[in-house]
């Protein structure tokens, strides 16, 4: 196995946004959210030399983005502003914890952008490029399917959040065949038993996530299932592993982007983005990632640890690692 002597480079693409959680009472506090803004952050605090690479709104909410990115040391292109607005998401969570989201995604900063200059600020020695979630709509096809067809040419990774999101576009036919269509150019996709059905799978999820494998180009699809834990699966292995109980539960927000950025860090830094993977590398990397995603859900919002704090982790629950 070779490891990184320096940072890897990874670029990311989607929406950031200010997600307001509802408490008690009808009160909203705001949080920096958006699903791979949270993949950004996450690979930041994973050691991972990270470009976000959306346009981020001039108003004072696309400040505070730009503030929160520089923080955190997440790499912004630079002239890359937008005079739209930033995008909010409404998050009510229900009785177990779970979110829901009311998203405002119409004429916003970060869909402000054509394929021309997508393919202008991303970085040019990236190893793996991300994206999904709301950027998986049909207005954004003809932006990234050009770029994905130079991507494969450079021999980048192109990594997908399948992460589908009820009431983002009007027609659900058209979304569905948007997601379906830019999902092909994945190398890694990652999907839950909620984006199967919302994608009109009809079997059990393993047997969609296996569908969607087989479908696509992908090499390699992780299937979540919340508390019931993740499944990998390849053309040549398959391997489920639990979650890592939580001490104590808060909420679930995030934490499928801390999984999912989790496990790509971890791969990037052991030199496996691309195959062939090593079996045993890969029941650990998924091990590492359920166990990031529990510290996040520890916590209030997407807060991402470290690759330090699951190291650490990792250790102090050992006992904890099984397999199924």
């Amino acid at each position: 196995m070779t490891e990184h002597t320096n940072k890897p480079k990874a670029a990311v693409f989607g929406e950031a946004l200010f997600d307001l959680i509802e408490q008690t009472e009808g009160i909203l506090h705001s949080h920096i959210g958006g699903s791979p803004f949270n993949v950004a952050q996450s690979f930041a605090r994973q050691n991972i030399d990270i470009s976000y690479l959306s346009p981020i709104s001039n108003d004072i909410y696309g400040t505070r983005l730009k503030q929160f990115a520089s923080k955190e040391g997440i790499t912004l292109p630079e002239n890359n502003r937008s005079d739209l607005p930033t995008s909010l998401a409404l998050v009510y969570k229900d009785e177990q914890g779970q979110p829901d989201y009311c998203l405002y995604r119409k004429h916003i900063a970060d869909l402000d952008i054509d394929a021309a200059t997508l393919q202008s600020v991303i970085p040019e020695d990236i190893e793996l490029f991300h994206t999904g979630s709301l950027a998986l709509v049909p207005s954004m096809v003809d932006v990234l399917e050009p770029c994905f067809t130079v991507l494969k040419q450079r021999e980048v990774c192109v990594s997908i959040d399948i992460n589908m999101r009820k009431g983002v576009e009007a027609d659900n036919e058209s979304y569905v065949k948007a997601v379906t269509s830019l999902a092909n150019y994945a190398d890694i996709i990652k999907v839950s038993d909620e984006d199967l059905l919302a994608l009109g799978s009809t079997v059990a999820p393993l047997d969609g996530a296996k569908e969607l494998l087989a479908q696509t180009n992908a090499s390699m699809v992780l299937l979540t299932l919340g508390e019931h834990g993740a499944t990998l699966i390849t053309n040549k292995f398959e391997v489920t592993k639990p979650v890592f109980s939580p001490t104590p539960f808060v909420d679930a927000v995030g934490a499928g982007d801390t999984f999912f950025s989790a496990f790509l860090a971890q791969l990037l830094r052991q030199g496996q983005i691309k195959q062939p993977w090593s079996d045993e590398a890969l029941e650990y990397t998924l091990q590492f990632a359920l166990m990031a995603a529990t510290l996040n859900v520890e916590k209030n919002g997407c807060n991402p640890p470290t690759q330090i704090d699951v190291e650490h982790a990792m250790k102090a629950r050992a006992s904890q690692l099984k397999t199924i």
